[in-house]
């Protein structure tokens, strides 16, 4: 008979983690989040821009057009951290020729600009004005891409409020889609706005707290599986979890740069006793994982643990300092006891 005790482990009380990139999704009701509906059937908002153009009433211009606002969207609330910031600045938008538009005998040539905007201060420029115009003559929406190499401002304090303004012009009338998960218009940029700190492996769970600079519904990334647990090479599905799991819960709290704020803690269970726990990858997303403007954020869970200092209130007998190693010694001379007599 031989006994192994393997203790639970977590790792240190401080927040990891630098500067990736985030993607502020245009929302319904004009808000700018980077969080993603869950729900992949959701249907995208779509809209109609005012109309760009006009016919000549000379009949000898044919049709001209101008400059019109698509609209802006804007962060409801601001980052609850003060965030460092870095390019290059992705802009997207899906969109497409009307079914009218595309009846008529004109190509759209759509050209776009579009602007980031930080507490009202330019923070980047995109225009496409002198670099070729685009079309979507097709029953599906197009993604439009524009972007900049750098970003005019390096830091955003606490409370900052984001703002993208859209202009375009057409020859054609246009409609644009935003809000789900396939048509993720809006804007990505680096940012350290997401940051990780205590995870832990108790029995068959492991778990992992995080804070980030903008409030979004945990859930919705977890049932879309943009937030998720990769264990011998397999993403878990969170719908296949055992009931319960994953937990989503407030976690600790962390102090950040004077500023406390509590985490979010999520908890997968695994169901396979000979899983590599401690190899098992956290990969972190808020959108859609095949979105090239802001891959997830992937980190292996070894390099975050640590053996339990015993501290945590829930962790019962295990709780007590160099109970492992009693235990250890006890289950060894009960082997050598039983091994005397025979």
């Amino acid at each position: 008979m031989t006994l192994f005790i393997i203790p639970d482990t977590e790792a240190e009380t401080t927040l990891t983690g630098g500067q990736e990139h985030i993607h502020l999704n245009m929302k319904e009701m004009d808000d700018l989040s980077p969080e993603t509906w869950g729900d992949n059937n959701r249907e995208a908002i779509k809209e109609n821009p005012p109309r760009s153009w006009e016919d000549d009433p000379t009949g000898f211009l044919g049709r001209t057009r101008e400059w019109k606002d698509v609209g802006t969207w804007t962060t409801a609330n601001g980052n609850v951290f003060d965030i460092g910031l870095g390019g290059p600045v992705k802009f997207n938008l899906w969109w497409r020729e009307t079914d009218q538009g595309q009846d008529d005998e004109y190509d759209a040539s759509v050209q776009y600009r579009f602007r980031l905007n930080i507490d009202g201060q330019e923070a980047a420029f995109y225009t496409d004005e002198g670099g070729g115009s685009h079309e979507c003559a097709q029953s599906e929406p197009c993604e439009w891409n524009g972007q900049v190499g750098n970003i005019n401002i390096s830091s955003a304090t606490k409370g900052a409020i984001f703002d993208i303004e859209i202009e375009y012009w057409a020859f054609s009338d246009i409609e644009i889609y935003y809000d789900n998960v396939s048509f993720n218009s809006g804007v990505a940029f680096g940012a350290d706005a997401i940051k990780f700190g205590q995870s832990g492996i108790k029995g068959q769970a492991v778990s992992f707290d995080f804070i980030q600079a903008w409030d979004t519904d945990a859930r919705e990334a977890v049932n879309g599986d943009y937030i998720r647990l990769i264990v011998d090479g397999v993403g878990l599905n969170s719908s296949l979890q055992k009931d319960g799991y994953p937990i989503i819960e407030d976690g600790l709290d962390y102090d950040l740069n004077g500023t406390t704020i509590t985490s979010t803690k999520i908890t997968w269970y695994i169901d396979d006793g000979y899983a590599k726990l401690d190899q098992s990858v956290i990969s972190f997303s808020l959108t859609r994982r095949s979105c090239d403007t802001a891959p997830p954020i992937d980190f292996n869970t070894v390099d975050i643990l640590k053996q339990s200092s015993g501290s945590s209130s829930d962790d019962g007998a295990l709780s007590v300092p160099g109970f492992e190693i009693i235990l250890s010694i006890v289950a060894i001379a009960f082997v050598t006891r039983r091994a005397k007599q025979y």
